[in-house]
């Protein structure tokens, strides 16, 4: 055989095993890209359960639903109306769904409730009251209490439910 016929056999023997070699990286390639579809899929339907086969489901969908009737202690005195009240109960008390009726039902009269079992409303609370507490830094809760609030200063300070609840009557 000349030197030509043995260059070109050894030239077409390496293009083939270039071609597998080729081949063989598509098929890993290809069977990294399926197993991890198979892994997105499983996780979207059994883990997160973001992927839903089937018609649109919108049976379950909730309503969001803001809540303005209730305020942290330390926005007292910084609500946007000139007139309203603040009762401090424990959301955990007989008495807290009592208030949240009030609220609702009274829309006129702007009552926003703090929830004193709230770990940021704490610090408010106190063994001892301070019914002249014109500031935030000022305010000390003891029980259910209610503040009538009118341009920013404390003119009504009323402890006890009963109390509470004839302002309303």
């Amino acid at each position: 055989m000349s030197k030509k016929k043995i260059k070109k056999k050894i030239h077409y023997g390496n293009n083939t095993n270039y071609n597998e070699e080729v081949k063989k990286l598509l098929i890993i390639i290809g069977a990294i890209i399926i197993i991890f579809l198979v892994i997105y899929l499983i996780i979207g339907i059994f883990v997160t359960k973001e992927i839903k086969f089937g018609g649109n489901d919108n049976n379950n969908t909730e309503q969001t639903v803001i809540q303005y009737s209730k305020i942290l202690a330390g926005e007292t005195f910084n609500q946007k109306e000139t007139e309203y009240y603040v009762i401090f109960a424990e959301q955990e008390s007989v008495n807290y769904s009592t208030y949240q009726l009030l609220s609702n039902n009274n829309s006129d009269k702007h009552i926003y409730i703090v929830d004193m079992d709230n770990p940021l409303n704490e610090k408010y609370k106190s063994d001892k009251s301070n019914s002249s507490a014109n500031k935030v830094s000022e305010l000390k809760i003891n029980g259910d209490t209610m503040i009538k609030i009118n341009n920013k200063q404390n003119v009504l300070y009323v402890e006890g439910v009963t109390q509470i609840l004839n302002n309303f009557k």
